[in-house]
């Protein structure tokens, strides 16, 4: 196995055991307490889809949530959801996509997370992220 998949497992154990630190209260208590994200980190999740879609400049139909706080492990974490081109040239559809968050800082991600089918969430849109399609 090459390094960067034992790189992307790494991601996304880590991710699983962080959104599966908090209970169902404590998990409702952070969607309820929730923020918009802040600029440095929508920036840095716009930086990370040029790295690791195959499409980025093809995104549309981009969304994120506002930001919630696990107080179990200190880690925030928010969702996006956006449709991009695939290898083959197709569109997706909306896949969405967790985000982990330390110190300001993007630590780790989680594909089609349950946490973000969660109907409490707030979204907004994300035109930063849509405005790669202009570079």
């Amino acid at each position: 196995m090459g390094e960067a998949a034992l790189k992307i497992i790494a991601v996304c154990v880590s991710a699983i055991m962080l959104a599966g630190c908090q209970s169902t209260a404590e998990f409702q208590a952070s969607i309820d307490g929730a923020k918009p994200a802040p600029a440095s980190i929508k920036a840095a999740i716009v930086d990370a889809a040029r790295d690791q879609l195959f499409d980025p400049y093809s995104i549309r139909d981009a969304e994120i949530s506002y930001m919630q706080l696990n107080k179990t492990n200190g880690v925030h974490w928010l969702c996006v959801k956006a449709n991009s081109k695939n290898r083959l040239g197709g569109y997706t559809g909306r896949q969405s996509v967790e985000v982990n968050i330390r110190n300001g800082k993007l630590i780790g991600s989680l594909e089609n997370s349950p946490a973000c089918n969660n109907s409490s969430l707030k979204w907004q849109r994300f035109p930063q992220l849509e405005a790669l399609k202009n570079l």
